[in-house]
């Protein structure tokens, strides 16, 4: 959030004077403005902390303390920990407003926070009520001292308006920044944001257009209800209908307020789960330019019903999947994670069919990946020039051989695949060249394992019935995994012998343990003629081969 007031404006408040054997008020607030001027935010907090122990009933000091727990916020970057800040933060300065319900400076700073930080914090309503209060008082007092500050609120209040998609209210508050502080960087925001008002309502009434082409049944439905609104059939017949013709935000509009009529109907938080589902999965549009939040504001908004849906109906075990499914879905700080893998492993235990237990598992898979990547985010954040950060980024980067050919003797062949699977173990590989018929030419690289054992392996069967080991030490190498890699063929055969023209088969072999999964594909590319380049994709071990003759 932008900086807003850090001085504030204290004639404002209703008088204080207090008698102390140790600092003062003022005195207090001008030692912390000091700590805060040095960048030293925690001793400007510590020392305003002091001065509530010491002046418990001051409206003037909680209002501080507030303020420099703002900055502190501010310089934060952990998502989680900044709204506990901000907890912190809305509390000071309710109190102040208790201690003194007059305290303006209290109500700006209250306000202006509260419509600026996202609006699935809760805030936003009750932010724009505080600078309603904030700009009757000001307009009404005339004090041309005041200007800067009222033209801040109608600023904050334009922004939080534009939130709650009041936009006529946005769009008026705007124009009193331009009017009051005309060629201001506040004004030129203002013109700019009524500029993406005025795109998103073109864009919105043609969307309604295209959303609302005659449909007999969606209209005799809500004819229908019309005649009878509490009717729960008919709710969930025309939610149905919206559904169905993707006019989620209207589903949405209808189930919620189905839900405050019949808080106890788990169809109905089923329906409205599946509308929120989709209608923030739709494309990125105009309305994004317009509230930042929209997208985060559903994912809060789709837990909360599913959370109160699995309060209705704790054993409706095909609603627990869901709520399993969309926490491991939500973004990290909608902190659903752990509750998820519950939900899953509860699935995962019950009697409902394979498929659902399938799904189930690979959304845990999913969950505890993405916890694991928070402890190595972790790591890198907190511990960047420790070795264990460079093991994270060694962990997770794609392999990639990169190969110099410029000191390569023409001609050659680059053989250059995906491996696009990880098991618990590296898998075993094989690649190699065979002749058109089958006849054996060279191994270009064995994984370890394969390559040592000989004989007694049985991971890769095609490689170890062509090669029959012939020449593999130097070509048996560590095993490879998840990633990009690259190898070159001179287009000699394992006695080191040149090959004659005519068409190779290049083949690859991966087997996978403990899953058991196994792929073999292959490629055939003609040796003696102008270069040319093959490629196969098939499968999802080897997703991709491609053969580079270069002559």
């Amino acid at each position: 959030m932008k900086k807003i007031l850090r001085y504030g404006f204290v004639f404002l408040i209703s008088g204080f004077f207090c008698f102390s054997f140790g600092k003062s008020v003022d005195e207090y607030m001008v030692e912390a403005q000091g700590y805060l001027d040095k960048n030293n935010i925690e001793q400007a907090i510590a020392t305003m902390e002091q001065a509530v122990k010491e002046y418990p009933d001051s409206s003037v000091v909680y209002t501080y303390l507030g303020v420099f727990y703002s900055e502190r916020a501010q310089g934060m970057s952990d998502f989680s920990v900044i709204f506990e800040v901000l907890e912190k933060t809305f509390a000071m300065w309710d109190k102040a407003i208790e201690l003194d319900p007059n305290n303006f400076e209290a109500l700006f700073y209250r306000g202006a926070w509260g419509v600026s930080i996202p609006k699935f914090a809760g805030r936003t309503q009750n932010g724009v009520e505080d600078l309603e209060t904030v700009v009757v008082v000001f307009e009404k007092s005339g004090d041309p001292s005041l200007q800067e500050y009222l033209v801040q609120a109608y600023h904050y209040l334009g922004t939080g308006y534009q939130k709650l998609m009041e936009l006529e209210k946005a769009k008026t508050y705007y124009n009193k920044v331009i009017k009051a502080a005309p060629g201001t960087d506040l004004a030129e925001q203002a013109q700019g944001n009524i500029s993406r008002i005025a795109d998103f309502e073109k864009w919105q009434a043609e969307h309604d257009i295209q959303a609302r082409v005659d449909n007999p049944q969606i209209t005799q439905l809500e004819q229908e209800l019309a005649q009878d609104p509490d009717d729960t059939g008919l709710i969930l017949s025309l939610g149905q209908q919206y559904l169905d013709t993707d006019r989620y935000q209207d589903a949405v509009g209808l189930l919620q307020r189905a839900i405050m009529v019949d808080s106890m109907n788990v169809d109905i938080y089923k329906l409205l789960a599946m509308a929120l589902q989709n209608y923030a999965g739709e494309e990125y549009n105009a309305r994004i330019s317009l509230d930042t939040d929209f997208r985060t504001d559903l994912a809060f908004g789709l837990m909360a019903i599913l959370d109160r849906a699995v309060a209705v109906a704790p054993d409706d075990i095909e609603l627990r999947f869901w709520r399993g499914v969309a926490g491991v879905q939500m973004p990290f700080f909608v902190g659903k994670l752990d509750q998820s893998i519950d939900e899953l492993n509860l699935v995962v235990q019950s009697d409902l069919p394979d498929e659902d237990k399938a799904q189930a598992l690979y959304w845990l898979g999913l969950a505890y990946q993405k916890k694991a990547m928070t402890h190595w985010i972790k790591v890198v954040t907190e511990y960047p020039d420790l070795e264990a950060a460079q093991m994270v980024f060694d962990e997770i980067t794609p392999r990639i051989d990169r190969l110099d050919l410029a000191a390569q003797k023409k001609p050659y062949v680059t053989i250059d695949f995906i491996i696009g699977f990880r098991d618990e173990l590296a898998p075993q590989t094989a690649v190699w060249v065979e002749e058109k018929n089958g006849k054996f030419i060279k191994t270009i690289y064995v994984s370890g394992f394969s390559g040592y054992a000989r004989g007694k392996q049985v991971n890769l069967p095609m490689w170890s019935h062509s090669s029959e080991y012939k020449d593999v030490d130097g070509v048996t190498a560590a095993s490879i995994d998840l990633g990009h890699h690259v190898y070159v063929w001179d287009l000699k055969d394992f006695s080191g012998n040149k090959v004659k023209s005519g068409e190779y088969a290049v083949v690859v072999e991966v087997a996978f343990w403990p899953s058991m999964q196994y792929q073999r594909v292959s490629a055939v590319v003609e040796i003696g003629k102008k270069g040319k380049k093959v490629i196969t994709e098939q499968g999802n071990l080897i997703p991709y081969l491609e053969i580079n003759y270069t002559k």
